[in-house]
Formats: C-alpha cells, structure tokens, sequence
C-alpha cells in the first residue's frame, strides 16, 4: 500500500512531512517556488502531505524586517511509476514520482491556478525508500548525463531530499505564525 493513494478516514489527516534535510538550495528549488532567493526572504521550513495521489508542498518563507511570514502553498496530483532496476548500476530499486502542479496558493490567500496544460508544472522526484515515517527521495539526473552513474544516494548529497514525518501540521504552521 502506498502512503501516496491512501485515503484518510473522516477522523484522519492526510500524512504531513517536514523537510529535515536538503543537500542543496538546486534540489529544494526542484520542488518548490524558489521564492526563497528574493532579497531579505529567508526559507524557514518545508512541509508535505500527501494522500490519495495529492501533493500538497507548504513553503514558510521569512521576510526579513517588518514584514509577516508567508506561506504558500503548492497544490498537485502525483503519479508513480516503478524505476526499472536497471536505472542504477546498482540495481536498486525506486519509484518515480511525477508531481503536477496546478495551482498555488501565495502569502496573499489567493489561489493561481494553472489553467492551460501549458501552465502545470512538472516535477520529477525519485523515492528510494517511503513509510509513514520517513521519505528519501533525489532528483533525477539529466537524461543527457546518461542518467545514475552510480548509487544516487553516493558522494555529496546535493541531490537529495529527507523529509520526516511531522505530527501536528497545522501547530507547526501556528507557531511559525503561518497557519
């Protein structure tokens, strides 16, 4: 069973994640709005749910000065497709998984939604390991650079994304004043 198509019961949330850690800012610009890289804006945390093929990304972004914290929200459906055990020389094993966004939610309230399919973005994310626990997931090389060279999870990291389970969402976002 995946924790991707679980649909939670009346009385469940979706399963939420936090970021705990990046290898580099390329591999959490992959996922998120790169909003961060604006003067005086500072990246505080990263949230995820996920469930019944839905993928919510919650970026907490810190303006520096006298300015509120913004949350905004990325919104979108997923697809997985199993990676072939050939894709590593490694023969390891993961799941492919392609994330469309369709619509964002800015530090405003308002919703912009992608509208043309020329306007949904894609991202491609490849998860090695997944439980209600814990997510470890890279971006995927470049075809061109002839795809994994070697174990995806070797050398520096800067491709790789860990994100742990989060309890209490929604306290998280309170108290980083971002609900």
């Amino acid at each position: 069973k995946s924790i991707v198509s679980t649909k939670p019961r009346n009385d469940e949330q979706l399963p939420s994640f936090r970021l705990a850690w990046v290898g580099s800012d390329p591999a959490i610009c992959h996922v998120g709005t790169s909003l961060h890289k604006v003067p005086l804006a500072r990246l505080q945390e990263v949230f995820l749910s996920l469930g019944y093929n839905r993928w919510e990304l919650f970026e907490v972004i810190r303006i520096l000065g006298p300015f509120p914290t913004v949350r905004n929200t990325l919104r979108g459906d997923v697809k997985l497709t199993k990676l072939p055990s050939s894709t590593t020389k490694l023969n390891r094993e993961g799941v492919r998984m392609q994330i469309s966004y369709t619509s964002m939610v800015d530090g405003t309230g308002k919703e912009i939604l992608a509208g043309k399919a020329d306007n949904i973005k894609y991202v491609d994310l490849d998860i090695w390991f997944a439980n209600e626990k814990v997510i470890v997931a890279t971006v995927p090389p470049i075809e061109e650079d002839g795809g994994y060279e070697q174990d995806p999870l070797k050398g520096d990291g800067s491709n790789v994304l860990l994100f742990v389970q989060e309890e209490n969402l929604d306290e998280q976002l309170e108290k980083l004043r971002a609900a």
